[in-house]
């Protein structure tokens, strides 16, 4: 049976972003130019790109265009372009995490020091994993902080694994995220996250702390993640202020 075009355009345009022709954090052609391009319908082009956005591989938002958000890994890394709040959306859905423990709890030194948050200050913190489809070890591992005021967080969480939780919560109570502050820094994996993650203890490890704020520049999500050598790579998109 001969391959349908929209495969065939699918095919080629993974094949480009494997290649890297097409780089994490790159624009894909527009619509009408993929049309004239492969010659095909608008709704031909449009299947093909849906099947790599079911993916995670590319995000299309209107006034941006569609940009290069993942690569197959060829190691199972996988990597992220960050230029707004989608591509955390885009992480959720993505790699979808499971829930291994919620409790509430109060900060003491060395944490809240790690967390860059108040000593004392009090937190529902959800411990999880987040796993890629065919990939026999998780991703990473994620310590998240929430205001105590959203402690039914733990039951939206479970409910929904594919939403971020401050999507859940912004959902929930209106409360919008309006800035995610972000801090990367490297450190050896800790001896009770080996086990977990499936690799050694002191294995080098990315660190991503983020800080998600409403409106007000009130705290209202704070996450801790570690991602274990080869399992996830980060871009970063700058632009120009005109």
């Amino acid at each position: 049976m001969p391959i349908a075009l929209y495969q065939k355009i699918y095919e080629d345009l993974l094949q480009k972003i494997t290649s890297g022709s097409m780089h994490v954090g790159s624009l894909l052609p527009t619509e009408m130019e993929l049309v004239e391009s492969y010659r095909a319908s608008r709704n031909t082009v449009r299947m093909a790109l849906h099947q790599l956005q079911a993916r995670g591989l590319i995000s299309r938002r209107r006034n941006r265009g569609t940009m290069v958000e993942a690569v197959p890994g060829a190691v199972a890394t996988f990597t992220q372009s960050l230029s707004s709040l989608e591509g955390l959306v885009m992480l959720a859905s993505t790699a979808r995490r499971t829930i291994i423990d919620h409790a509430a709890i109060v900060l003491d030194p060395a944490n809240a020091k790690a967390l860059q948050c108040p000593v004392g200050s009090k937190w529902v913190r959800l411990s999880m994993v987040r796993q890629i489809p065919g990939k026999s070890n998780p991703l990473g591992w994620t310590d998240a902080y929430v205001d105590p005021q959203y402690d039914y967080i733990f039951d939206l969480a479970s409910r929904h694994p594919e939403r971020l939780l401050t999507d859940l919560i912004e959902t929930a109570s209106g409360r919008r995220i309006e800035s995610v502050e972000q801090s990367v820094s490297t450190c050896a994996l800790p001896e009770t996250l080996s086990q977990a993650l499936g690799v050694a203890k002191g294995t080098p490890t990315l660190r991503i702390v983020r800080h998600y704020r409403d409106v007000a520049r009130g705290l209202v999500v704070v996450t801790k993640s570690m991602y274990p050598e080869n399992r996830y790579s980060l871009t970063t998109t700058l632009l120009r202020n005109l």
